[in-house]
C-alpha cells in the first residue's frame, strides 16, 4: 500500500468534478427511444441520422456557434460525434409529409405512364 505522502496532489487547475460530469452522460441509463412518426433528418457526407426536434434545434444552435464538432443522440439513443463541416442538410420529416410525398410521386408516375404510347409501355 502506498503511503499518503507518496501520492501526488491534484493540480489546482484540474477540477475532478469535470471528469465525473462527462462520465455521467455515459453512465446514466439510456432514454427510451421516441416515437418514429415525426422526426428530423441530419444528413452528413457519411451518414444519415433520425433525431428529435429538440436535438435538431440543438445541432442548429451548435452550427450557428460555428462548433467544429457536433455531439448528439439519434432516435435509437446512440451517441454521435461528427465534424460540423460534414453536415449539409437538416430536414423535418413527419408522417403526413411522407404520405404526401408518396402520393405526389405516385401521381407523377401515373402521369408519365398515361403520356406513353402503347408501344413504349415497358412497366
Amino acid at each position: 500500500m502506498l503511503a499518503e505522502s507518496s501520492l501526488a496532489p491534484i493540480p489546482s487547475t484540474l477540477n475532478p468534478s469535470l471528469f465525473v460530469n462527462r462520465l455521467k452522460d455515459f453512465l446514466d441509463p439510456l432514454p427510451e427511444p421516441e416515437g418514429q412518426d415525426d422526426y428530423f433528418i441530419i444528413e452528413s457526407h457519411y451518414d444519415i441520422f433520425a433525431v428529435t426536434q429538440q436535438t435538431a434545434d440543438e445541432v442548429v444552435r451548435q452550427l450557428e456557434l460555428r462548433a467544429r464538432w457536433l455531439t448528439f443522440r439519434d432516435l435509437s439513443a446512440s451517441w454521435h460525434r461528427i465534424i460540423a463541416a460534414h453536415v449539409y442538410r437538416i430536414s423535418e420529416s413527419t408522417a403526413a409529409q411522407r404520405a404526401a410525398s408518396r402520393a405526389f410521386w405516385r401521381a407523377r408516375k401515373l402521369e408519365v405512364k398515361a403520356d406513353r404510347r402503347p408501344w413504349e409501355d415497358d412497366d
